[in-house]
């Protein structure tokens, strides 16, 4: 008898640490970014997220935007990532209770979060959820045996950024400490 096991629909998830990015400056300037700019609505569930900046991006960003062209070549894809054609970021300050729901970033190959402030303590995950829907009906040998569950947390850690498929479902768990954490996500268009 020969076996011959193949993985099929597999799904990356890049954590890159960061270190020479001067946190504290980034969290002051998206402290002050966030006077200037209301806000908007879209999975957050109360906190704060900055209006989406496309081609114009404010140049408090540049460090994190350096360091994502820098990473991409690096990547293990084959072909390897050869040219940006569209990117865009915004902030989140997600304070006390704050969260966001499962959500995805369509029209994206590529998305991202770069954690600026961390507070200790719990101040919420990412979870990354299962994309094929059909294993959340009953399906726990495979579940099991393979995904570990129907979704896999992360932990933010300042300093971090996760890179993942624009299309895995993902949602952050509510902050329940007293301290703000601050995030810049973003989403790439790739060749």
């Amino acid at each position: 008898m020969k076996i011959n096991q193949q993985i099929i629909f597999p799904t990356p998830l890049f954590e890159i640490e960061i270190p020479e990015i001067d946190n504290k400056k980034l969290s002051e300037d998206i402290y002050e970014l966030r006077k200037s700019d209301k806000g908007m609505s879209k999975s957050n569930i109360g906190g704060w997220h900055s209006s989406t900046q496309h081609n114009k991006i404010d140049k408090i960003f540049k460090p994190v935007i350096d360091n994502i062209i820098k990473i991409l070549p690096d990547l293990p894809f084959n072909p390897k990532i050869s040219n940006v054609y569209g990117l865009e970021l915004w902030a989140n300050i997600n304070d006390r209770y704050s969260y966001n729901n499962a959500h995805t970033h369509p029209g994206s190959d590529l998305s991202g979060v770069y954690y600026v402030k961390v507070p200790k303590k719990d101040c919420g995950n990412i979870n990354f959820i299962d994309p094929r829907p059909a294993l959340s009906h009953g399906n726990s040998f495979i579940v099991e045996r393979y995904t570990g569950g129907e979704s896999t947390p992360r932990f933010p850690i300042e300093g971090n950024m996760y890179i993942f498929p624009s299309s895995l479902p993902h949602e952050v768990g509510m902050n329940r400490t007293d301290e703000d954490r601050i995030s810049i996500s973003f989403n790439l268009n790739l060749r």
